[in-house]
């Protein structure tokens, strides 16, 4: 069973755009980051199963970096298999997020930050109007599992617009307190 992605399966596997997905492309329907994700799902679906299964709903590229919005039920399935990120990664060469399509800003720095847990979520205004999303995960910022930050950031902003500040509990704290 091929995976479903935003451009068709037989443009995904040879790696040349038919009219109607290159159409689609210069009327901004789909990005060059759908195509690329795309590409790289499809070769790899061969002989990861998992990738087989998947609905690519919509990819975001910055900085050589990618945020991959997947059908909801797909990220378990892909999380299952250890060798699936880092493959994708591999693919694309450069850092891959997984998240669910269509799920709240929450849900969505959930996804981005997993397998590092989210204490909490803050909106903070700044002067000017400016606002930006705060994330405060526990411990340490480990940038082995998480990636980097700021790619991380640009991705967010990328994706869903948002201008992310990542911190630690501890350094929450010690700003608070300190």
């Amino acid at each position: 069973m091929p995976p479903k992605l935003p451009i068709c399966n037989f443009d995904a596997r040879t790696g040349i755009l038919c009219a109607n997905c290159q159409g689609r492309l210069e009327r901004g329907e789909i990005s060059a980051a759908d195509v690329e994700a795309s590409k790289a799902i499809s070769q790899l679906a061969e002989r990861l199963p998992e990738l087989g299964k998947v609905t690519l709903r919509r990819a975001f590229g910055a900085s050589g970096s990618y945020v991959l919005e997947l059908e909801p039920g797909d990220l378990q399935s892909i999380r299952s298999n250890p060798d699936v990120k880092p493959d994708l990664e591999n693919a694309l060469k450069g850092k891959v997020w997984l998240v669910a399509a269509g799920s709240s800003d929450r849900k969505f720095l959930e996804d981005l930050l997993f397998p590092a847990k989210v204490v909490t979520v803050n909106t903070v205004w700044l002067p000017g109007g400016e606002k930006r999303t705060k994330v405060i995960v526990p411990g340490k910022k480990s940038d082995r599992r998480i990636g980097d930050f700021d790619k991380l950031r640009v991705a967010v902003k990328q994706a869903r617009g948002m201008e992310l500040l990542v911190e630690t509990e501890r350094e929450a704290g010690l700003r608070t307190y300190g």
